[in-house]
């Protein structure tokens, strides 16, 4: 999500003509002032360089802090440039070398503030409304009538190191496993069954991108930078200590921050999880990319279930053992505007389009069951199995869009040849970055929100209530 609008544009253009100034007046006075006009350059290249960082690079797996696309930076860093190179050649020699002391001193000291001040403006400005408060407890969560979320789980929780999560499941005995951006597992225990859990403590650590977990048994799958592995407590003491790998070498972050991504466990015991493509309108070269793939749990014997996804952020079964995913197109359309992300029955073999005239695509494009808007970024999806809501909500899927705050409630009709028919709806909205979304053993949903670092419980409690 970018935002172009003329305060942010004159904003930006203005700094970079105050980064551009004192770099210029510095270099002016270096033969006067040495140690002044080393201290102008200095400001002058520091405060660019941290208002391309703060353009440019992501916080976290989010936006940067500045929401300006690369062009309009360009252009309007263009023409910063050339209007301090008009007042440099026209103003100093005139008046700026003529300055006194206390006026240097006074440019050098007050200089850092402005500044400062300046892209923290611009960065409240550039970002939408929706994403300035990152307070939970300052949000309005607005749900489906008759629904209510209250919080879980959350950093603040004795003092928890949980750094935004990004993917999360239930172990069968209850306990909640949260995995966050700083490479970490949390177990959240609720010991007293009041429904918020009464500890979050770390149970594994040292990852890289974390993006899938799921348990069997008394091992938890997880899903990281490259690889998938295998975690168990054997000694039963809160912390894995035992770990294998079942695949390493995937594609991972040759297109930021395209990974392998969320695990499901199929109808067949096999591991299901999708990969990112390594390009964004490119060939893909990768057999390995751009797929939906599975992989047995006892290792080895990596197969590709189907093809042509831009990057199917995690993908799950329904009660018929049918299977879905969202995708992150982010490809541009045939009229040169960002393709919309989807919504897909994901069918074996099958190629769903994402690169044209791909080489390994299979032959045929399959065509999207839902379209959501572009750059929505669909990320956690649930199939709700439970009891705890009224009985059409069975077997809904829930999809988190992580760019516009919202869960999605998406009812499937049969139409008894193997397909459905979506009807989709906001079921929840105003996240900040909501970012999975499963179905704990009290038969509720639950979502983790990056961001916030908070885990929202969704209850039942009537139209009435």
């Amino acid at each position: 999500m970018q935002t172009s609008s003329l305060l942010v544009n004159f904003s930006t253009s203005a700094l970079i003509l105050l980064w551009m100034g004192l770099l210029v007046a510095g270099l002016a006075l270096l033969a006067r002032r040495r140690w002044l006009g080393g201290l102008l350059v200095l400001e002058g290249a520091l405060g660019a360089a941290a208002h391309l960082a703060l353009s440019l690079v992501p916080v976290g797996i989010g936006e940067p802090l500045i929401r300006i696309g690369k062009q309009d930076l360009l252009a309007w860093g263009w023409a910063g440039f050339a209007v301090a190179l008009v007042v440099a050649v026209m103003v100093l020699p005139r008046r700026l070398l003529h300055m006194g002391r206390g006026q240097w001193m006074g440019l050098a000291l007050t200089a850092p503030v402005i500044a400062a001040s300046s892209l923290a403006g611009l960065s409240h400005i550039s970002t939408p409304p929706r994403e300035r408060e990152r307070d939970a407890s300052r949000r309005a969560i607005q749900l489906a009538p008759g629904f209510t979320a209250e919080v879980y789980a959350s950093a603040k929780l004795n003092n928890a190191g949980l750094d935004n999560p990004t993917t999360m499941t239930f172990k069968p005995s209850g306990e909640l496993f949260i995995a966050d951006i700083a490479g970490n597992i949390w177990l959240a225990k609720d010991t007293d069954n009041d429904h918020v859990a009464d500890a979050v403590t770390q149970w594994a650590d040292g990852f890289s991108l974390l993006l899938g977990l799921v348990w069997r048994g008394d091992e938890l799958f997880v899903s990281s930078a490259g690889k998938i592995e295998a975690l168990k407590d054997a000694n039963n003491d809160g912390l894995a200590d035992t770990r294998r790998t079942l695949a390493e070498g995937l594609p991972t972050l040759i297109l930021n921050p395209h990974s392998n991504n969320s695990l499901s466990f199929g109808p067949d015991g096999r591991l299901y999880f999708g990969v990112g493509a390594t390009s964004d309108d490119g060939i893909e070269k990768n057999p390995r990319a751009a797929a939906i793939l599975s992989v047995s749990p006892d290792g080895g014997d990596v197969r590709v279930f189907a093809r042509g996804f831009g990057n199917p952020f995690e993908a799950a079964f329904n009660s018929k053992g049918d299977f879905f995913s969202g995708d992150n197109s982010g490809q541009t359309g045939p009229d040169g505007l960002p393709a919309p992300d989807e919504f897909n029955q994901v069918k074996e073999g099958q190629d769903y389009g994402f690169a044209k005239d791909d080489p390994l695509n299979q032959a045929g494009k399959t065509q999207a069951m839902l379209s959501f808007a572009p750059h929505s970024t669909p990320t956690g999806l649930a199939f709700y199995t439970g009891k705890a809501y009224p009985p059409e909500y069975f077997d809904n899927a829930f999809i988190a869009l992580w760019n516009t705050g919202e869960v999605k409630r998406i009812q499937l009709t049969s139409d008894n040849r193997g397909g459905y028919t979506p009807d989709d709806s906001v079921f929840g909205s105003g996240f900040l970055y909501p970012i999975d979304v499963v179905v704990g053993p009290d038969e509720n949903l639950y979502i983790a929100d990056f961001g916030t670092s908070v885990v929202y419980r969704v209850v039942y409690v009537g139209v009435n209530g």
